[in-house]
């Protein structure tokens, strides 16, 4: 049987849906939420969409990092820009689409050697991600990324 893990929030909240606003704690992150202002909310603290979007970036990351070690590819820098488009709906917001950006600079030479590896893997961490597993069927990914040469030092 595989080992589980158990991962908890907590909060409340207070007042109607479109003026209220709550707060949580989940393991060390902590703060308010409420509906965003882009959604005619208060705007106060963070917002289910972004906490979604938070959620696939960090576990899209930390895959392509893990899928690139991997493969022995040595990085000096590995970024992501993540977006995520929700529709509104009469049952509300709906997350439709994703769309990650990453960056990974290399050594010139490495560049050279591991450019398809790196595209490759880039690909593969979207279907390996734990909350894309999650969203599948559900949700459009696109994968965008690119390989630059790091700036040498002298």
């Amino acid at each position: 049987m595989a080992k589980q893990h158990v991962f908890e929030c907590e909060g409340q909240w207070n007042g109607a849906l479109m003026r209220g606003n709550g707060q949580f704690r989940a393991g060390t992150l902590q703060g308010e939420f409420s509906v965003p202002r882009e959604m005619t909310g208060p705007g106060v603290g963070t917002n289910p969409e972004e906490l979604l979007v938070a959620a696939a970036h960090t576990c899209y990351l930390m895959t392509l990092a893990a899928l690139l070690g991997a493969e022995g590819v040595s990085y000096t820098e590995l970024s992501n820009r993540t977006s995520a488009i929700f529709d509104s709906t009469p049952q509300g917001p709906v997350l439709v689409a994703l769309q990650h950006a990453p960056v990974v600079r290399m050594a010139p030479d490495a560049r050279m050697l591991f450019g398809g590896t790196v595209q490759s893997c880039m690909l593969q961490a979207e279907t390996a991600c734990m909350v894309a597993k999650t969203m599948a069927g559900n949700v459009t990914v696109k994968v965008q990324g690119r390989v630059e040469a790091a700036l040498e030092t002298a």
